[in-house]
């Protein structure tokens, strides 16, 4: 058998209709014939395309509202047949039933209507039967027939059947690939929305499909391989990337936990992150002045960092921005201007954020692969206000502190455990991440505020929050703080010894609340 599959009779039932009548019409000057269903047969016969309606390959309705239309072994018989086996070809003369070398079919548009509509039985009757089968069919048997799923594809098989005389064996395997992921992709959609919507048991069971986007230049070092794959074959970016070299793995690991912390505010905001973690962050009356605050918190860890704004850049602002090594900017928008002053970069990877809201929700969760296994959780979500917390100290704590210990309580979450951030005016003023022992993060934050206000001679700390991503579970923490200058404290509570930490508190005359939240990010 020649590699090169001459195709004498094709099966057309596509949803999408689009280049389909030109395609068709190409074929039919191929004197190949063409078999047809409901709308389809409707839109080629319109177009004056010779086409055989598929009850007369049948000899059997549609019925059931269209719902039964392909499943025929007629039909079925021709797509599978072994052109290669004898009694194949013995069986299929037996039955009357005709070869099928291509089949074309694209799916009723089930991704799309349940994305706009919440109506059960409109989902369920875009669930596509027939064409599945079909496409299973074809690509199951793709040494005897073609499939076509991708109207992109209409282009290249013709070409071949012109230039060839039939289609060869290489892009009957392309098409065959295709065809699968294509159904695989289209069962993934349908099982997810079944589960959360029609049984509400999205918990037994987690399909995860990822399609490469690129490859990246390496992973977090030059000897891991690393690459983009989209979620769930979701392929809307939440950023798009105005200047600069391509982002590597290490920027867009940066760019996640910087724009996950950003999500959190919604007043003017810029956070800095290095290294995955938080190292200035600062909120006030307008963008430029975040940014200015932000930065002052720690320059020195600010350098090489990712920034993430929720404004938009002016030439003000991108003039202060371009002041200092940065290897990504990303904020909601960036002016003509602003654009000219950090386009001279030609380093600078420049972002603007689409999807900003996306980083709130519980999905996709949060996944970590190990051998055979993965974890997953929901991503922390959990929004602690004034209205959530509880004093525990004698002393309350003011209007100002209690802003204050919100805004650090937001940062904290972000902040690889354990996890101590000092802040005031709505400003990190150090922050303690990662180290084996709370108290050593209370220290090493106090540190980084001195080293970030040496030449100030006031105690910059002096009216300072402290917030904690967990418990205290001894009073050492609190007393460090309070020789610093803090004034007040946010924690979760939960400790076997919060009576003791209570007391230091109130001893030193400080305010504390309780959040009842943990935040670990380990």
């Amino acid at each position: 058998m020649s590699n090169v599959l001459r195709i004498k009779r094709s099966l057309i039932s596509v949803s999408d209709k689009g280049k389909i009548v030109p395609f068709a019409k190409d074929l039919a000057k191929e004197d190949i014939e063409i078999i047809s269903t409901g709308n389809t047969f409707k839109e080629l016969k319109k177009n004056k395309i010779n086409v055989k309606k598929i009850k007369e390959v049948t000899s059997f309705p549609e019925i059931l509202s269209g719902r039964v239309k392909t499943l025929h072994p007629k039909i079925f018989g021709g797509i599978l047949a072994n052109k290669l086996d004898q009694s194949h070809a013995r069986q299929l003369k037996q039955h009357s039933i005709l070869e099928i070398q291509l089949v074309v079919v694209n799916l009723y548009p089930f991704k799309e209507t349940i994305k706009i509509s919440n109506n059960i039985n409109k989902c369920i009757e875009n669930i596509d039967i027939g064409g599945p089968s079909l496409i299973r069919a074809a690509a199951k048997n793709f040494l005897s027939t073609a499939i076509i799923t991708d109207k992109d594809d209409y282009k290249k098989v013709i070409n071949e059947i012109k230039k060839l005389g039939g289609i060869s064996i290489e892009l009957r395997k392309f098409l065959a690939l295709k065809a699968f992921k294509k159904t695989m992709q289209y069962d993934n959609a349908i099982f997810n929305w079944f589960s959360n919507k029609i049984t509400k048991n999205q918990e037994e069971y987690l399909l995860l499909e990822g399609e490469k986007i690129d490859d990246l230049r390496y992973g977090e070092n030059p000897h891991q391989a690393a690459s983009i794959f989209s979620f769930n074959n979701n392929k809307e970016r939440f950023f798009k990337q105005l200047n600069g070299k391509a982002l590597s793995f290490n920027n867009l690991n940066d760019l996640r936990a910087g724009l996950s912390l950003l999500a959190e505010f919604k007043n003017p905001t810029a956070v800095i992150i290095k290294h995955a973690i938080p190292c200035g962050v600062a909120e006030t009356n307008n963008i430029y002045n975040s940014w200015v605050k932000a930065c002052q918190a720690d320059e020195l860890s600010a350098f090489g960092g990712v920034v993430a704004l929720n404004g938009n850049v002016d030439k003000k602002l991108a003039i202060k921005l371009s002041s200092i090594f940065l290897e990504v900017i990303a904020a909601k928008a960036f002016s003509k201007e602003a654009l000219e002053v950090l386009n001279k970069k030609k380093n600078l990877r420049v972002i603007k954020i689409l999807g900003l809201k996306k980083f709130k929700k519980e999905k996709p969760q949060s996944i970590i692969t190990m051998p055979d296994i993965f974890l997953v959780q929901n991503r922390d979500t959990s929004n602690i206000t004034k209205k959530n917390i509880k004093v525990v100290s004698k002393k309350k704590p003011t209007s100002r502190e209690l802003d204050d210990l919100i805004f650090a309580n937001k940062v904290v979450k972000h902040v690889r455990s354990n996890a101590i951030v000092l802040a005031k005016n709505k400003i990190t003023l150090g922050i303690g991440s990662g180290n084996t022992s709370r108290v050593d993060s209370v220290n090493f934050a106090i540190q980084k505020s001195k080293r970030a206000n040496s030449k100030n001679k006031k105690n910059f700390l002096s009216g300072s929050v402290m917030a904690s991503d967990a418990f205290f579970p001894f009073p050492d923490s609190i007393t460090l703080a309070y020789k610093a200058g803090v004034k007040s404290i946010i924690q979760p509570g939960g400790s076997l010894k919060d009576d003791l930490v209570i007391k230091e508190v109130d001893e030193k005359k400080l305010s504390m609340v309780f959040s009842f939240k943990r935040s670990f990010s380990h």
